[in-house]
């Protein structure tokens, strides 16, 4: 049975505009980890990581350009949308990644997108930083609730989303992508934070890196990620 969770009502088109951020920009870096804002040449390196986490589950592959062409410029992509995309690399390689949309008819809703992480680095914690940015941001808004979509297959995710206090909708969403996916809809509801919750400083940053660290993430090794780029054929 169904976790059961009243599914959005369509409003007027939001028209709140927040200030843009500069692609790229630092946010907090230590011991080579580095949380940053994308820039429209992760692209490549984003695709290789989904692609890379998809490659995990039986007949779900990636054609970027058909199927999240907004990967192609991320930055721009998202600026335009009037949302946000962060990313963790570690050795200049990107190992973590996460964005935010505003729904674009309700502006007390945000959605959770991109939400990947490296195989040998997760299970340490960056997962649940990654949703926490989205949550920072979307209180900083003055949202009230964040929602997202997941594919069916993705069982571990759908664990990970109810620990952090997701609710499984009813609703199925078809997509015509290359895996034919099917998607389950969660949404979570938000309690008001401060400006304080909101920052990350060197020092929350650097405790989080270690903690990470302690608990067996390998920073110091390459990643699956570099040899699925090498395998990713170049976008049109």
């Amino acid at each position: 049975m169904l976790e059961q969770y009243q599914a959005p009502v369509n409003r007027a088109p939001a028209e709140e505009r927040y200030a843009p951020v500069a692609p790229g920009a630092v946010i907090a870096a230590d011991a080579g980890v580095v949380l940053r804002h994308v820039r429209d040449d992760d692209g490549a390196a984003i695709i290789a990581l989904v692609s890379a986490v998809w490659s995990e589950y039986p007949g779900k592959t990636l054609a970027a350009s058909r199927d999240m062409p907004e990967l192609l410029a991320p930055a721009t992509a998202y600026s335009k949308a009037n949302g946000r995309f962060w990313v963790i690399e570690a050795r200049g390689e990107i190992i973590g990644t996460v964005a935010l949309k505003p729904n674009a008819h309700d502006a007390g809703v945000v959605e959770l997108q991109k939400m990947y992480v490296a195989h040998p680095v997760r299970h340490n914690g960056l997962g649940t930083f990654l949703c926490s940015l989205v949550e920072r941001e979307a209180g900083a808004r003055g949202a009230h609730a964040i929602e997202l979509w997941s594919d069916v297959k993705l069982l571990d995710a759908h664990r990970h989303y109810r620990r952090l206090g997701f609710v499984r909708g009813p609703e199925l969403r078809y997509v015509s992508d290359s895996s034919r996916t099917v998607q389950y809809y969660y949404r979570k509801a938000l309690i008001r934070v401060t400006a304080e919750d909101v920052a990350i400083g060197p020092a929350s940053w650097h405790m989080l890196v270690h903690s990470w660290a302690a608990s067996g993430a390998a920073f110091a090794q390459p990643y699956i990620v570099t040899q699925a780029l090498a395998q990713t054929p170049a976008q049109p």
